[in-house]
């Protein structure tokens, strides 16, 4: 759930931060919201697995290393 809710957050970010920052992981977790949110029948837990233990931390580190920007 909390992908979900992580995806949902950077969907609303605007254009100008994703021009801002091409690089952002925060893209990648948008679309990963909307495979978990309606593609769950097609989900497999290795790619759940993945997400949660390599691609969210990078995500997080990313966030940690841009906050006061």
């Amino acid at each position: 759930m909390a992908s979900i809710n992580i995806g949902e957050l950077a969907k609303h970010l605007s254009d100008d931060f994703y021009q801002a920052y091409p690089g952002s992981e925060l893209k990648y977790a948008a679309r990963t919201r909307d495979v978990y949110a309606h593609g769950y029948y097609t989900l497999h837990f290795e790619t759940v697995y993945k997400t949660a233990t390599e691609d969210y931390p990078r995500v997080k580190s990313w966030i940690l290393e841009h906050i006061d920007d």
